[in-house]
């Protein structure tokens, strides 16, 4: 399908421009709870190979997971490289995957691992299904195990799955977003955003790429993630960044016109877009919303992605509890 790039006001977002924090940086404000806090931000840290929760107006760390505090070292080290996290669950449960190989569904109340596995293939999103089995998005590598979407079928009975059960070709996968309102699964290869059903049949559970495909408006996507309260997707590339319509199937492009953005992730009114701009190679030691704003900042970390700590409507039921599928 070709590409419309589309600048017309009535498809555009409405963005949100607002700065919550201000230009304080008082030390003094208190950290408040997990679930008391108002604007939590889960970022995914590489320099300490961890999942974090912080407070965005006090800064302050909520809550953390690293991989070295519950496996073996063997099994650790394949979440070296934590690339993502997303809230799964209602907020209850974090999905996180590792470049290094790792993909885990963690509980949040006891850290406890409710799915593991060494996907290999250089993992870059996963996402969980209506039935509670996990779909992982892996890019390029040169050992063939890369370039694909790997499908699990999660085990009651044990955390630790050691094979996908389906395999589909996907040239440098690096996302996976469900549509609750469609019923698919959405993803792109290198040139193209694909739509995939799902049947979940527990004997042989299977994805079914569409026969309609949409053509990317540049090259190297990266992030794929809704814009909250909308019908829509944002998509970062290798020049910046492009809203996908659903309705209108177009890409416009975003007016945070940078490069090479990691993530990016808004929320309701008032909580300001927050974006990963690398500031080192792939990480940055500062998160920053796209006023340039900076929201949270430790030396010497490397943040790959981060998104606001809250329930995502585009994907998941407002009533969304943890699926164990048979």
């Amino acid at each position: 399908m070709v590409v419309l790039l589309s600048c017309k006001e009535d498809q555009a977002p409405i963005l949100d421009f607002s700065d919550p924090f201000g230009d304080s940086s008082d030390e003094n404000v208190p950290v408040p709870g997990l679930w008391e806090s108002e604007r939590p931000i889960l970022i995914s840290e590489q320099s300490e190979s961890q999942v974090l929760i912080i407070d965005s107006p006090s800064r302050g760390e909520l809550w953390s997971w690293k991989a070295s505090e519950v496996l073996n070292a063997p099994e650790a080290a394949w979440f070296r490289q934590i690339d993502e996290a997303k809230a799964v669950y209602n907020r209850e449960y974090v999905l996180l995957t590792a470049s290094s190989g790792g993909v885990a569904l963690v509980r949040i109340a006891d850290k406890k691992i409710m799915f593991y596995t060494n996907a290999k293939g250089n993992p870059h999103s996963a996402e969980v299904l209506p039935d509670g089995n996990i779909v992982v998005s892996c890019s390029t590598t040169s050992d063939g195990e890369g370039d694909a979407l790997k499908l699990y079928k999660v085990d009651s009975l044990s955390a630790y799955v050691p094979k996908e059960v389906k395999r589909y070709n996907l040239t440098f996968g690096h996302n996976a977003v469900w549509d609750l309102k469609r019923d698919v699964l959405w993803a792109t290869d290198d040139q193209n955003l694909y739509t995939y059903r799902y049947n979940g049949d527990s004997a042989d559970p299977e994805l079914i790429k569409q026969e309609v495909f949409y053509g990317l408006p540049d090259k190297s996507p990266h992030d794929l993630f809704p814009v909250y309260g909308k019908d829509q997707l944002y998509l970062s590339t290798a020049t910046g960044i492009f809203i996908f319509d659903i309705a209108s199937e177009t890409f416009s492009p975003h007016p945070y016109a940078k490069a090479n953005i990691k993530s990016i992730s808004d929320g309701p009114q008032g909580f300001g877009t927050l974006v990963i701009e690398p500031n080192m190679s792939y990480w940055t030691d500062r998160l920053t919303n796209i006023r340039g704003v900076s929201v949270f900042f430790k030396p010497g970390y490397k943040m790959y992605k981060a998104r606001w700590f809250i329930d995502n409507p585009f994907s998941y039921p407002k009533n969304h509890p943890y699926v164990q599928s048979n």
